[in-house]
């Protein structure tokens, strides 16, 4: 079954392997950097989606810093009822 041959033959096996290893490996390196280097945009970028949103999300999380715990419970309490006026707005008109 196995002759003088066989290792030659399992060599050229693994070669082959290798070489179309490489080659499937290649182009799909190739493919995915060819796109992005002519200027197309590279998919569900975090800075792409929108810098106003981020800068809404800072603005909400410095406020959540510096206000009072007191108003941010009662801000808290007003969205839990469905009320979307700040707490202040409401001492006003009351």
């Amino acid at each position: 079954m196995f002759g003088p041959d066989t290792t030659l033959v399992i060599d050229a096996i693994q070669i082959g392997v290798i070489a179309l290893g490489a080659g499937i490996s290649g182009t799909f390196l190739f493919r995915r950097f060819a796109g992005t280097s002519q200027g197309a945009p590279l998919p569900a970028e975090p800075e792409t989606r929108g810098a106003g949103s981020l800068e809404d999300r800072v603005r909400v999380l410095e406020r959540i810093a510096t206000d009072r715990p007191t108003d941010l419970a009662e801000q808290i309490e007003a969205l839990r009822d469905g009320d979307i006026t700040s707490p202040a707005t409401r001492k006003e008109n009351a």
